[in-house]
């Protein structure tokens, strides 16, 4: 948690002429945020998902990996600057006026430069939510999660990459206008 506040307030204090730490900063804010809103990102149980053993097309790997990339890309129809920026561009229609239109104020509710640390628990705590209610809910060990355990899945990762991202540009402009 105290990581988006410390790479917050370098990327906030940094003097502007200093272009290589302040894009460094901000290279760590993005990453942190992202990682604080996937869910095995913010549990314990097993490392994270790194220690359940399960299989993508018959390839075994992990929980935690499986959550961080292949259902990303699945989620994504790929991947490449073409399918993200396409991916993107649902994401920011659904924020815009579809399913997330509603839901959006919430999301940043605390953005707050100023309480980074508070901020970041509050979205850890958002993230970690989705444990019980589907990522852990039953025991997932050794099976094929490239199926019906995935569709159960998308409307979550869609859900939890556009929290990231507009807390994110909220966030970053909060800490731009109070630079």
């Amino acid at each position: 948690m105290s990581s988006v506040a410390t790479w917050a307030d370098d990327f906030r204090y940094t003097t502007p002429g200093r272009v290589t730490d302040r894009k460094q900063a901000l290279q760590f804010l993005i990453h942190f945020i992202g990682d604080i809103t996937q869910p095995l990102h913010n549990e314990n149980k097993a490392v994270g998902g790194n220690q359940i053993p399960v299989l993508w097309d018959g390839d075994k790997t992990n929980l935690h990996a499986v959550w961080d990339t292949q259902m990303v890309q699945k989620a994504a129809g790929g991947y490449g600057s073409a399918v993200i920026t396409s991916f993107t561009n649902k994401l920011i229609a659904a924020i815009d006026s579809g399913i997330y239109a509603s839901q959006k104020a919430s999301w940043v509710a605390c953005t707050n430069v100023a309480t980074a640390r508070a901020c970041a628990l509050s979205w850890a705590q958002d993230a970690n939510k989705l444990i019980c209610a589907y990522v852990l809910k039953d025991d997932e060990t050794d099976n094929e999660l490239n199926g019906a355990y995935y569709t159960g899945a998308k409307p979550y990762i869609e859900l939890q990459i556009a929290k990231a991202g507009y807390r994110l540009a909220t966030y970053v402009n909060n800490i731009a206008a109070a630079a």
